[in-house]
């Protein structure tokens, strides 16, 4: 009765698949050249909707208001915005980190995506492998998952798993290229581009009624970048159905927030040539890993999903690294970075991913295809293909294997000079 069942649901989704002309991001998915199926589904993903980390990032402005109007500072929307923050401390309280129930709806919304969009993959033996790196919303995200996928394969045949083992290819660290992220010529241009970049003045004067209070107690810069940080992440949790703090901000401030955001970003996670251009080779070891599964279930009989959660900063160094769409572009000036296309918020958007799909007509096909879904398009690899966006398997594992090599060799050739 169970396996009747199981392709019942099977021929229901291929007729979905065919009635609703599956798509991606509005636009028609490009039909796979040949004839070929997808078997390999290997996916990285960011984390979706969650409490902030830290409760200082909750209790330090509400702490400042709340002293302010002891003393009589606050003007009338201060002690609205007073009252605001008091309810997100509240609905924060004890869940830091904690997936937002929003976030949680994201995840089961992406996996019912995913079988819209590869019924063919959803079979009785099919092998889903999901991990997340030791954080809480992250090893929510990867539960929920498993739940959800749970509910369109074997139970059995579905893996989750949070461990430190993880941390290589899940979020990985290099101290050589942390040290170089912040040497003495990023900092000054960095430090110059948030100078022209910043201006709190009216944000403090709308808030207190007496600037000689806030010139003596308050970091203005610091207060409205924390009160910027609030109103982005109020958007992923239940209060945002009811409350806002955007209305803080005029256009051009949201603005000045977002580009100094992104720029810092940049430094740390895309080829900013100011600091060497080095940065996403820090995530080279998911590439590797990435590499070498494709090869590795090749020749599988049954269909397999990797699925990965990790942090927003994996997701923008593994972006640029791979150079996907204009991700790898270098650059030392930061004022240039909306118009080249680098927008962290593009990038690695909460509950984005990166998701290359394998294709093939049998296990013996030796010129397999794959495609690379990026929040949700068909993303343009950094070299060409005769059939883009689908690339061939061949082509693919040697521009990245070079790339990597090459690296590996420079750095190693550095090494050597010290000695």
């Amino acid at each position: 009765m169970k396996s009747d069942n199981h392709l019942r649901m099977r021929c229901l989704l291929a007729v979905l698949a065919v009635l609703v002309s599956v798509t991606i991001q509005g636009q028609r998915e490009t039909p796979v050249p040949g004839g070929k199926q997808p078997f390999y589904v290997n996916h990285y993903g960011c984390a979706t909707g969650h409490y902030l980390l830290n409760p200082k990032d909750y209790e330090g402005p509400y702490t400042i208001f709340a002293k302010a109007d002891k003393q009589g500072k606050l003007t009338k929307l201060g002690r609205d915005i007073l009252h605001r923050l008091d309810l997100l401390c509240q609905e924060a309280k004890g869940r830091e980190g904690e997936m937002t129930a929003e976030g949680g709806k994201m995840m089961r919304t992406q996996v019912q995506q995913l079988v819209m969009q590869f019924p063919t993959m959803f079979t009785p033996d099919t092998y889903v492998d999901i991990r997340s790196v030791m954080q809480n919303h992250c090893i929510q995200m990867a539960n929920e998952v498993g739940v959800e996928m749970a509910r369109h394969f074997r139970s059995d045949r579905i893996s989750v798993k949070a461990s430190h083992k993880n941390q290589p290819w899940l979020n990985a660290q290099d101290k050589d290229l942390l040290a170089e992220r912040e040497d003495s010529l990023t900092k000054e241009r960095y430090n110059r581009f948030t100078i022209l970049n910043s201006g709190a003045g009216r944000l403090m004067r709308v808030l207190f009624n007496d600037q000689n209070y806030v010139i003596a107690n308050i970091d203005a810069p610091a207060l409205s970048q924390q009160l910027y940080i609030l109103s982005q992440n109020i958007h992923q949790t239940e209060l945002g159905k009811t409350m806002t703090l955007d209305d803080l901000f005029e256009a051009d401030e949201m603005q000045r927030h977002l580009r100094r955001q992104n720029a810092w970003n940049y430094i740390c996670y895309g080829n900013c040539t100011l600091n060497g251009g080095h940065q996403p080779y820090i995530q080279r070891e998911p590439l590797w890993n990435m590499m070498h599964m494709g090869d590795s279930i090749m020749k599988n009989d049954y269909p397999v999903f990797n699925l990965r959660y990790t942090n927003q900063g994996v997701m923008l160094a593994m972006a640029s690294l791979m150079e996907l769409d204009n991700c790898g572009v270098a650059t030392a000036n930061l004022d240039s970075l909306e118009a080249l296309g680098w927008l962290d918020n593009n990038i690695a958007p909460p509950g984005g991913s990166i998701m290359m799909i394998h294709y093939r007509r049998d296990k013996n096909d030796d010129d397999p295809l794959i495609k690379v879904i990026f929040n949700g398009h068909e993303a343009r690899l950094p070299f060409k293909s005769d059939c883009a966006p689908y690339y061939h398997w061949n082509d693919v594992k040697r521009y990245y294997l070079r790339k990597l090599y090459r690296y590996e060799k420079a750095r190693q050739d550095e090494l050597d000079k010290t000695r």
